[in-house]
């Protein structure tokens, strides 16, 4: 590989990596925001992704602390 490749492909990586962290912050607000008005529930949620219902409300906890409306 030569140094251009390597330097592309660390670029590209992170590239990646803020669009998944901006995909990551995406998610999150929605989630907040159909919880917030009632279109989902925090269980809805959690068997969807898998995640469990604490770790969706520790999400919903972030959104609200650093939207200031906690």
């Amino acid at each position: 590989m030569t140094t251009g490749t390597l330097v592309a492909k660390i670029r590209a990586h992170r590239a990646a990596q803020e669009r998944l962290e901006q995909a990551r912050h995406e998610l999150d607000v929605e989630i907040t925001r159909a919880v917030d008005s009632g279109e989902w529930q925090i269980i809805d949620i959690a068997e969807v992704t898998g995640w469990s219902r604490e770790t969706i409300r520790a999400i919903i906890k972030r959104v609200h602390e650093s939207a200031g409306s906690a």
